[in-house]
This record gives C-alpha cells, structure tokens and sequence, in this order.
C-alpha cells in the first residue's frame, strides 16, 4: 500500500488539519503553490482539500495569470475571513479586473496588504472599494513605489473601517482610511509633519499605543511658537501611547534645538523608546525627547552619544537599556555621568531599576563593554538583585572570558544573545520594510506545477481540468 492510500485512511478532518499545518508558516504566495501540488496527488485529497475552507483564505495576486487562481480562492473560502495580498499590478487594465473581483469580498478581508505602482492603479482599487465597508479589517497595509514624495491628499479606499487596528503606510498617504478612531498600532514611511499634522494625527487616532516613523525626516524649518504669547507649542499624545520608534536619515540637532516636531512633543506614558540612526549623524537625544519618566525600555541604534547630551540622566524608571550597532569607542560614561575615578559604591546609579543591558557594535571591542560592567556593579551595589550583560553572538571565547573574568559581584552575570529585533525591523529600506524573502531562483509567472503523479489509481488524463478550476 502506497504512503498515499495510508493516509488517505485518515478522517478527512484530520487529513484537512494535516494540510492546514504545512500552509502555516508559508508566505501568502507560496499558499497556492502547495495547495496546487496538494490537489494533484490524488482525487480524494483534492476533494478533501476544496472541501475545507479553511485552506483557501490566504489570497495573494500577483499577476494576470492569476485572476483564475484568485476567484477559486474566493469562491472555496466559503464566507470566511481573509488575508489578501495585492502587488504587481502594472497596468490600470489589469487592476480593473483585480479590483472587479475583490470588492465584493473586501467585507471578509482580515488583513489587506497593498504594492501599487502609482496613484493611477490606486484611483482604480478607490473608484471599485469606496462603497463597500471593510467591517473585518483589522491590519492594512499600503504603499505607492513610485509616487514616493508628496502626495496630495486622497480619498478613502473603503467607506468604513472601523475594526482596523494595525495601519501602515507613507506619511503622506495616512487618510486614506476612512477613519483611525480604532487604530492601535500607526507605521509611516517617509513622514515630513507640520505640527498641525501630527495634531490632528493624535485627535484621530485616540487609541495609539504604538507609533512607528520609518525615515522620519524635517521638510523644512517649523515654526514650534505660540503666535499669542511667543510660548513653546507643546503637542501632547494620547494617554494609550506606551511606544515610540523612529528612524531618521538627516541630521536633527544643531546641539540645544532642531527644527522639527519631536522636540515639541510630551508622551507621559512612555514606556519604550527606539531610536535609530547613522554612525555619521548628530542625533541630540535630550533635545527630541524629554519628560519621560514612564519609560522602561530605551533601545538605540547606530547614534554617536555625546558628553553634551543630558538626555539618560532623567530614566529614573528604565529597566533595560539597549545598545545595538553602536561605534566601539562609545563612552559609556557618556550615559551613565560617572566619571573614570568613580567607585562602585561611590554615588547612587544613574538607573536605580536597570537590571539589563545589551551591547553591539560591527567593530572590535574597546572599552565600552567593561564600563557596562562597572555600570552593572554600581547597579547591584545599589540593590539591583540580579543585573544582565548581554553582547551580540558571534564574539571571540577569549573577549567574553576576559570580560566575565572581571565580574567581582555574583550578582552580575554576562551572556550572548542575538537580542530581538526592534520596531524598526529593516533600517535602510526607507519606503518599504522588505521584511519577506524574495524568490529568487524562479519567478511565480514561469512556475507551473508537475502534474505527472500516478497514484491510487487516478489517471490524470480523466480529470484534465486544473485544480484551481470549479467542477
């Protein structure tokens, strides 16, 4: 008996699960490759499979070829919620069609990510999907890669969306939802706000507790004073927001001001904070981000950190401190304000609740890990119960030997890690996160799969109809 027939003696439920879990971890274009390979094995595997909804909910479209892959897609999903994904559509008379067959499903979509080339195909999608409501949809995601700079402003897509708590988009783009009164979750590529801006992103989206600037950049010099009384303007967040990443690309401080929106901002609840920049860039932390005595977490990335900047010496509450792809002569006292005499048991630590540290740098070690150290021991000395160095993996035995020879408290401990990634998942890719894999060995348009499998007795030339056409 034949692997084949052996399974095929398994409920149809469970041989329905089975398939469920390979297509669990898979991107949303590998989805129909598998499930085509699934439904040429045998008849009743593909019975079993066109049978389970639940298989068919993840739609991803590609090209025009697979206009007839999507429409069994949407017709086996069976009224279920699903994922769709849009990209490559290079012509309006190909987005025609796409939009023609979606819109009426646009009310099932869960999570709806979109790569458009141009404000042309976007009119399209607009002009199929305005009234139609998107009740379900919970994350959205959608980027223009050629109109990448100004754009004016757009129409909604849907005519409500008020599920939708993941949004991520250019900055310029941000209204073309309908509303953000839901949204938890906000990530903007390539985002220039004047402070009316960022006002009214705040009035709109009361509920945000995470804010993501991908590119963040200053379009010009912004007048941040009261015109009645000359006062700083101040723009105060939602209470929600809990965390902030921003990635910036041009130099944001002249030393005591910049000219931009995040010196005028207060978010008194604060807990998580990433910052992430260039090795060459002058980036005045005390100047963006002050008042912040909520926060926990401070993870900064590839920033110069100068005597001058009295930013960390206000983190009364942090708890862990991250130091991720930092130059290797990075003064660490820079951060802590002790000075080179200063003894373990000497003064108060700068960080009363630090219990955890992580460092990396591309370069050799100096000596900033062994001031970390130090900063570990006057934690403990101070009643930190147990403090964590952490250095990033791939480190030389002997360097970590050495330092861990130098451990005096047994308190302090020092490991490896690999450290989790930030918000900013992708520095570099300013205008889109290409957080998937790309194939590169073959292209989804020359990919047919190989149907020449003789099993239980199903002769393929009996059923020659593809396996994404309905009986």
């Amino acid at each position: 008996m034949s692997s084949v027939s052996k399974i095929n003696h398994l409920p149809d439920e469970l041989l329905a699960l089975i398939f469920a879990t390979g297509l669990r971890d898979l991107l949303s274009e590998a989805h129909h490759r598998l499930l085509a390979l699934i439904c040429g094995v045998c008849r009743h595997w593909r019975d079993v499979a066109i049978g389970a909804s639940e298989l068919w909910t993840t739609i991803y479209v590609p090209w025009e070829g697979h206009i007839p892959v999507v429409q069994a897609f949407l017709e086996r999903s069976k009224g279920r919620l699903i994922d769709l994904e849009i990209t490559e559509l290079d012509s309006v008379v190909l987005a025609h069609k796409v939009a023609e067959i979606t819109a009426p499903h646009i009310s099932r979509a869960r999570t709806l990510k979109m790569i458009l080339p141009d404000l042309n195909i976007y009119n399209v999608f607009t002009n199929a999907y305005c009234s139609f409501s998107a009740t379900n949809l919970t994350s959205f995601s959608i980027h223009l890669t050629n109109d990448i700079w100004r754009l004016r402003e757009q129409p909604p897509l849907f005519a409500n969306a008020n599920s939708l708590c993941h949004f991520r988009t250019q900055g310029d783009f941000i209204n073309v939802v309908p509303s953000r009164a839901s949204l938890t979750t906000l990530e903007l590529i390539n985002y220039s706000p004047t402070l009316a801006d960022i006002q009214n992103l705040f009035d709109g989206s009361p509920c945000l507790e995470s804010l993501i600037l991908h590119g963040f950049y200053r379009s010009g010099p912004l007048d941040r004073t009261n015109e009645d009384n000359a006062t700083p303007i101040i723009i105060t967040a939602p209470t929600s927001l809990k965390s902030l990443a921003v990635s910036l690309y041009d130099s944001h401080s002249n030393g005591t001001s910049c000219d931009c929106i995040l010196g005028s901002l207060c978010i008194p609840n604060l807990e998580y904070l990433e910052v992430v920049g260039t090795i060459i860039l002058n980036i005045d932390l005390n100047v963006h981000f002050r008042e912040l005595p909520k926060l926990q977490t401070l993870r900064i990335q590839c920033c110069p950190i100068t005597l001058a900047d009295q930013f960390f010496i206000s983190l009364k509450e942090l708890r862990r401190l991250e130091l991720v792809d930092m130059l290797p002569e990075l003064d660490i006292r820079h951060i802590t304000g002790t000075s080179q005499g200063d003894s373990p048991s000497s003064s108060s630590p700068s960080f009363p609740h630090l219990s955890s540290v992580f460092f990396s740098t591309k370069r050799e070690y100096t000596e900033s890990p062994y001031q970390l150290l130090q900063l570990a021991e006057r934690c403990v000395a101070a009643g930190c119960p147990r403090f964590t160095l952490e250095v990033e993996k791939g480190r030389s035995e002997e360097i970590l030997n050495t330092i861990a020879s130098c451990i005096q408290d047994g308190r302090v401990c020092i490991r490896e890690s690999n450290c989790s990634d930030g918000l900013i998942k992708s520095h570099g890719h300013l205008f889109w996160d290409l957080d998937e894999e790309e194939i590169e060995d073959e292209e989804m348009d020359d990919w047919e799969p190989e149907w020449e499998i003789d099993d239980d007795g199903w002769d393929e030339e009996e059923d020659d109809d593809d396996v994404f056409e309905f009986d």
